[in-house]
């Protein structure tokens, strides 16, 4: 996933934002909440499930969160490919499956599920009491009707859901219009969904916690066109669309018939003001406009010397690169981009602003299954990437035209040194690249349109496996693969990756996979980075986990008493 003074109530939040385990089966496996019990062939709970007791119901008052971030490009569930979109979306809809903050799979609009003996069929039960913000029941229908969305245009092309969910049955069928349904999707009655897959997977169920997947009402789409949700979403989750107010933001509002509670905060703004979003959060922080925010890295001393204010550092799944389009010239030719990637002086740049962050071995981030600590980036060789250079047919006398290279604007000044050193970097090894600073929206458009001939990114996992990195951005048909790279020995592997029950055959060709596509070198790995997060004493319930920020549960945050030093002392740790 993409990620790069008003009071109307007594109580005011601001926040600022940055930008697994399905289960492999031999028997029949039912989840349920544990006020229920799971029904194995023994009667047994079966390993793995967890109750999800309903929190006790908030009590309502003015309170308002005012939550400093990048404007979302849309609000269509199905299209969310970008942290900043993600993090809206997440509160206006719900999916069929949750994640613990530890990654583990739990219920969600599906309040319990069974899988059968060979691990290829899904049945879903919907809990009762689930509503749309109109008013009406979700049924299984409507997931059915949601999911099925995603395997169509332009969700198809521009979403994420689609290249995890291609192991259901009848979906290439589907696509290549030889069939009016996916048919390993299938409604058996209001309450009840069944999902079929074609091949053993065992990332689904934490593939059906993504956003992307989430109900949508049919009759909103039919009766206002195929694009009303970016307009006006309609969802069942834990707060409900008020208005958008162009590009100043997004005001929701507690959903009081939400499943699982009625949210503790009743007003949810994000606002998106202009200039450096992280930057004015963090000061907004310091003066008591916000109450959450995350910092930018090279502050954080600041804030962990004051008092009422605890730091907390989030560790992300996540890896910042430089991009490149490989079918823009001079950037179609391997040589080139082996040449970029072996003159970036990686370590130079990450000595220069190195809070949070750890150097990039190779694609997968520490934390991820299947990364290994082993160096499988390029090396820093001028001399190296002069010679691919010159073998490329570039020198003197034909000197390598400038390259573009847009990324997010900033006014950090260590992150303008960083780049600086970067361009001087390529430079000395004769690749003249020119900074083009934007903002979130118009470089989300030119990496989307792939028209950014080189673009600096962050990528933070949407689900804890492999296939959200390797799949995600490098196999050839991938939506999201904004490099436009293609070859076809790495979507081989990756095939053989996905369909593969042995974890020492998909290891292995995820190793081979991630060796390729560095060797070709399509994006330049930088740094694995960290967020830092500040929030006030009086704010409780900030559960994290991996996958980033956008994820937060804002329905679980609440205000309660300043905390004695001793424990905001413990909680920074």
């Amino acid at each position: 996933m993409k990620s790069f003074p008003i009071k109307p109530g007594p109580a005011v939040i601001a926040v600022s934002a940055l930008a697994l385990v399905a289960l492999a089966v031999a028997i029949p496996i039912v989840w349920k909440p544990a006020a229920f019990r799971p029904a194995g062939t023994d009667g047994s709970t079966p390993p793995g499930a967890h109750g999800t007791a309903r929190p006790p119901e908030p009590k309502p008052g003015p309170t308002v969160f005012r939550f400093f971030q990048e404007n979302p490009t849309n609000l269509d569930a199905a299209l969310a490919s970008d942290a900043y979109s993600s993090t809206v979306i997440a509160q206006i809809y719900s999916p069929l499956v949750g994640l613990t903050s530890s990654l583990e799979p739990t219920p969600q609009a599906a309040d319990s599920w069974t899988i059968s003996r060979d691990g290829l069929t899904y049945v879903f039960h919907i809990r009762e009491g689930v509503r749309f913000h109109n008013g009406r029941a979700v049924t299984a229908g409507d997931f059915a009707f949601s999911l099925t969305r995603v395997f169509t245009e332009p969700f198809l092309s521009e979403g994420l859901a689609a290249g995890y969910l291609d192991a259901i049955e009848g979906v290439p069928e589907f696509i290549g219009g030889k069939a009016k349904a996916v048919r390993g999707i299938q409604v058996l009655d209001d309450r009840r969904l069944r999902i079929h897959l074609s091949r053993p997977y065992r990332p689904l169920l934490t593939a059906l916690a993504l956003d992307q997947t989430s109900a949508v009402p049919r009759e909103v789409l039919e009766a206002r066109g195929k694009q009303a949700l970016e307009v006006t979403p309609v969802g069942c989750g834990p707060f409900r669309f008020v208005r958008r107010e162009g590009a100043q933001g997004v005001v929701l509002a507690a959903n009081p018939d939400y499943f699982m509670g009625r949210p503790a905060i009743d007003t949810l703004i994000f606002h998106a003001p202009q200039g450096d979003v992280t930057s004015l959060g963090a000061d907004a922080l310091l003066d008591g406009r916000a109450t959450l925010s995350a910092l930018p890295a090279d502050r954080i001393e600041e804030f962990r010397a004051r008092r009422g204010i605890t730091m907390l550092r989030w560790q992300d799944l996540s890896l910042a690169f430089l991009g490149m389009n490989a079918t823009i010239k001079p950037l179609d030719d391997p040589r080139v981009r082996r040449a970029i990637a072996l003159a970036v002086d990686r370590q130079a740049m990450l000595d220069l602003q190195p809070e949070g962050k750890t150097l990039a071995q190779g694609i997968l981030p520490p934390g991820l299954p299947g990364y290994t600590p082993i160096q499988k980036t390029y090396p820093h060789d001028v001399a190296r990437a002069r010679a691919l250079l010159t073998e490329a047919g570039f020198g003197p006398e034909n000197p390598l035209p400038k390259l573009r290279l847009y990324r997010r604007s900033t006014t950090n000044a260590k992150t303008l040194q960083v780049d600086s050193l970067m361009v001087r970097s390529l430079a000395a090894a004769g690749i003249p690249v020119e900074t083009r600073y934007v903002t979130w929206a118009v470089l989300d458009r030119l990496i989307t349109a792939r028209k950014a001939p080189m673009f600096a990114l962050s990528w933070v996992a949407d689900i804890p496996d492999p296939d959200t990195f390797l799949r995600a951005l490098f196999y050839s048909s991938s939506g999201t693969n904004y490099f436009r790279y293609s070859n076809s020995t790495v979507d081989s592997l990756l095939d053989v990756a996905r369909g593969a029950d042995d974890p020492t055959l998909r290891q292995s060709a995820y190793e081979h996979a991630e060796e390729l596509i560095l060797r070709e070198a399509p994006f330049v790995p930088l740094h694995n980075p960290a967020s830092f997060i500040g929030l006030r004493d009086e704010v409780v319930g900030l559960e994290m986990n991996p996958l980033g920020i956008s994820t937060l549960a804002m329905e679980k945050l609440r205000f309660a008493g300043p905390r004695h030093d001793e424990e905001r002392r413990s909680a920074g740790r």
